[in-house]
């Protein structure tokens, strides 16, 4: 049985498959405009009108590549503009480049004949300018029309998925920081407080609340601000700093708190550093967040645990994909012989 993969690809790997296509697209629409036409020389008109169209096609295609390559905004509107900005650019190079393509062959073969520039060009603008700019505006119309509603369905596809995935990570960011054993511990703590530090409980239970008001807010927000997310972290690392003391400490050095990232992104890398890393009062764990431009690292000295803590399921993986989805650029990570390096992009007003 034949697979249609395989048919539709002509047999070839990617990226020859496009190109095979192509080829095969102009042969029946030479084939078509000849027929359509219904007088002339076969050849002539075959050779010429396959010629035109498979350097028009390789052309738009590799300028279509970079032109329409994924480009984001936070604002729709801006997204919009940008879409149908670029969609009368592909208008208007079809038309010039097709133009000038289908001149130039057409010229070549006349020159071929008469074996005279001047005569050649004079045919050209008498005969053939006309018809060649007709016909390519009727061709960039509907050329543009089928691109911009590929392209569109295209992007619809990949907001739907990118909504899928959201949902699937709202459901797992509120399911996983609503774990019982984050809560387990910090009764056990805010118990151990109560008798004893009872000020300090006051201010536990006030951080408490405070985490879990800011995911409850913010678990169906794309972004927030550093400066609400550093604020949640410090709320984060006073409970951890109740239990640990001296053992831990956390640092900070930003530039600009206005720039937008994903919620509790930042707070997933500072616990990811206490998670899998030992910490003692000789040996401090010790965290540092800085931002550099446009994106923030999270930095920590190596102290591998033996033995790892339950895991939260949301991995670093899962965080890049989400950096991806909503930046577009990618997450770094780097590991030395004693450090432990997260990059990660921000959404900072140019």
């Amino acid at each position: 049985m034949i697979k249609k993969n395989n048919l539709w690809n002509l047999y070839l790997p990617f990226p020859w498959s496009i190109h095979a296509r192509i080829f095969v697209l102009c042969i029946l629409g030479a084939l078509l405009f000849w027929f359509i036409a219904g007088s002339g020389s076969f050849k002539f008109f075959f050779i010429i009108s396959i010629s035109i169209m498979f350097i028009d096609a390789e052309i738009f295609y590799w300028i279509s590549r970079s032109l329409f390559r994924t480009f984001k905004s936070e604002n729709q509107k801006t997204f919009v503009k940008q879409v149908v900005a670029r969609v009368i650019v592909f208008f208007f190079m079809i038309l010039i480049v097709g133009t000038l393509v289908a001149s130039t062959v057409i010229t070549l073969f006349q020159l071929q004949w008469q074996e005279n520039l001047q005569a050649a060009l004079d045919h050209l603008f008498m005969y053939e300018i006309k018809g060649i700019v007709i016909s390519l505006l009727i061709a960039s119309v509907l050329a543009t029309l089928i691109f911009f509603i590929i392209m569109w369905l295209e992007m619809m596809k990949i907001v739907n998925q990118t909504r899928e995935q959201m949902l699937v990570y709202q459901s797992e960011t509120l399911k996983n920081q609503l774990n019982p054993h984050f809560l387990f511990n910090s009764l056990n703590t805010l118990s151990s407080l109560i008798t004893v530090q009872p000020e300090k409980a006051e201010q536990f239970t006030l951080k408490l609340a405070d985490i879990y008001r800011y995911i409850l807010e913010n678990r169906e927000n794309e972004t927030v601000t550093l400066k609400n997310e550093i604020e949640f972290v410090k709320d984060y690392f006073f409970l951890q700093k109740i239990r640990d003391e001296d053992k831990i400490d956390l640092h900070f050095e930003i530039e600009d708190d206005n720039c937008k990232i994903i919620p509790v992104s930042l707070q997933l890398l500072v616990e990811n550093a206490f998670k899998h890393n030992a910490s003692t009062r000789e040996k401090p764990l010790v965290v540092t967040v800085v931002q550099k431009g446009d994106s923030v690292e999270v930095r920590n000295n190596l102290q591998s645990r033996k033995l790892i803590s339950e895991s939260s399921g949301l991995g670093l993986e899962n965080l890049s994909k989400r950096i991806n989805i909503h930046t577009g650029k990618s997450m770094e990570i780097k590991q030395t012989a004693d450090e432990f390096i997260v990059k990660m992009p921000l959404l900072c007003k140019q």
